[in-house]
């Protein structure tokens, strides 16, 4: 087994069609929205993609010699390459479609239920206070704030205030093979527990499970996943019409202030704003070394390690950027929906060119390309500073790296190529900093250097696969809102009230939209070479 998935981590992902044999299709039964007509874009263009594969497939003999092969007309090349015949897609592609259909349609009241009947405890005398609806990409995630009566001090009780996420997993990631990867999430957070890295942690419902099986018809399953068991069945549930099951669990909450709270009270500070970036690189070093380590060639690490590496080499996400071609579907259903979504073509087809030119030469070559376990998700949001006095520790850069940060959300974990940590941390700085993005990128990378290091290949690719995380964020986040599946609730409208109103997350989709094609264009404009030449001189390489 770790042969295998080994090797299948070394290949890269497959590039073949995934055929939905004995799988009910993402769009059956659904309702006539844009889902569906983005299904009816892609028919539309299958005569096209068949004309074009004839024409260049004997031009190729296998993936290695098309990877080495002399440099083609991209926008020939991308579409072949992703997308496959009668609407078949790759799994990366199949995986963010179905994401819009079975993304939790649940209330604050739903998620108090389930609060209720799988964790509230009377011998605790706990209290609900408040619940509060975070924001989430495909997921949805509650805030739960509980007051605890702890002891009596005279006749005056003692309460401390606690807080959980509470999470209900999207439905592709609930439902096999996805669902075993929950198990790598948690073991990822604690991974760098043991690191002293500061991450959230698993609370096991009152019957010891981890995780648990909840469907959509608002009801809690009886389906607990354990640690020290093998159920990975989906409650039978989900074939019933109209129901969805998504793994649920919450999360202790990790006191802190998003790293993009931070960055923006130094807006009018920018030497300090670029200091902290440092400082922030620093802290992206460090969770890159320590998932190094989590490799099965590793002695020391144990065999529930080396099994859920194993596990993990099976992932393939079309967040992992070694598949930012596979995008190109994306952006051609967005562009089927009018002119005027993509605010920059120019900029972003010189990003899959540039991807073509550079990174496809290489990408098979792990000598020159190492591989990892990556977070693959270190943003604005998903960074926090844990320090109580931040703002005096940012303003004399007096941030203690290992101890006042903490990482959050491993829904994005995969092992990929490890530049891609760094080239994704850097994407959400640029984003997060639109008055400065270049210069915050190099601040970032010199933090990274004084914890980690990077070999001249991976300095070569970086600009380019952090340009096309910044592409695959907006096209994504464009995608998501646009072909998104219709969030009513309820049969009954009648019973829809305020406070059972389900997320709207159109702000949180569209957020980079108004100066992410602006940061894009500057990093094109800069060129990769330009770009590389800068990062080289930081590690020592000029």
């Amino acid at each position: 087994m770790l042969v295998l998935a080994l090797a299948r981590v070394y290949l890269g992902p497959l590039n073949e069609g995934i055929h939905l044999k004995g799988h009910t299709p993402f769009f059956a039964n659904t309702r006539q929205n844009d889902t569906t007509s983005f299904l009816s874009f892609l028919s539309k263009k299958n005569l096209k993609d068949e004309t074009q594969m004839t024409k260049t497939k004997t031009k190729r003999h296998d993936s290695d010699t098309h990877h080495k092969s002399a440099r083609r007309p991209h926008t020939t090349r991308t579409r072949t390459r992703t997308r496959t015949l009668h609407g078949r897609m790759k799994k990366t592609q199949l995986d963010e479609t179905e994401r819009k259909k079975f993304r939790p349609l649940c209330s604050k009241e739903h998620a108090k239920t389930v609060w209720l009947a799988r964790y509230y405890c009377k011998e605790d005398e706990e209290k609900l206070e408040k619940i509060s609806m975070l924001d989430s990409y495909d997921d949805a995630n509650f805030l739960f704030h509980i007051r605890t009566k702890e002891n009596k001090e005279g006749n005056h009780e003692k309460k401390k205030a606690k807080k959980f996420i509470l999470k209900f997993h999207n439905g592709v990631d609930s439902m096999e093979p996805n669902a075993r990867l929950l198990d790598c999430h948690e073991f990822a957070m604690r991974w760098l527990s043991r690191f002293n890295i500061c991450t959230s942690s698993v609370v096991h419902t009152n019957s010891g499970a981890s995780r648990f099986d909840w469907t959509d018809s608002h009801s809690s399953t009886n389906n607990d996943h354990n640690n020290n068991n093998n159920n990975n069945n989906i409650n039978d549930s989900i074939e019933k019409k109209n129901q969805k099951t998504h793994a649920v669990k919450v999360l202790r909450y990790v006191e802190g202030t998003l790293l993009i709270d931070v960055v923006n009270s130094l807006v009018e500070k920018p030497e300090e704003q670029k200091a902290f970036w440092c400082r922030v690189g620093e802290f992206v070093g460090i969770i890159s070394e320590t998932f190094l380590r989590w490799n099965p060639e590793n002695p020391s690490i144990e065999e529930e390690a080396k099994t859920l590496y194993c596990t993990l080499a099976t992932r393939e996400s079309l967040w992992d950027v070694r598949n930012f071609e596979d995008v190109r579907m994306f952006l051609d259903a967005l562009k089927s929906k009018g002119e005027g979504l993509i605010k920059d073509k120019n900029a972003i087809e010189q990003v899959f060119e540039w991807y073509e030119e550079h990174v496809n030469s290489i990408r098979n070559d792990t000598a020159k390309l190492r591989l990892s376990v990556i977070h693959n998700d270190l943003n604005e949001s998903n960074v926090l500073v844990t320090a109580s006095d931040w703002e005096e520790r940012v303003n004399n850069d007096s941030i203690d790296v290992l101890n006042d940060f903490a990482c959050i959300d491993f829904g994005d974990i995969c092992i990929s190529w490890t530049v891609i940590e760094i080239a994704t941390a850097m994407a959400y700085c640029a984003l997060a900093t639109p008055n400065a993005p270049l210069e915050s990128c190099e601040k970032m990378l010199e933090g990274v250097a004084m914890t980690f290091t990077l070999n001249e290949h991976e300095i070569k690719v970086l600009p380019v696969l952090l340009m096309s995380r910044v592409a695959t964020s907006l096209v994504m986040g464009l995608y998501s809102h646009h072909f998104k599946a219709d969030d009513t609730v309820s049969d009954n409208n009648e019973e829809k009230d305020k406070e059972e109103e389900f997320q709207d997350n159109t702000a949180y989709l569209l957020k980079s939209q108004q100066t992410g094609w602006n940061i894009l264009k500057a990093f094109v404009q800069e060129t990769p070479e330009k770009l590389a030449t800068a990062y080289a001189g930081i590690f020592g390489y000029i």
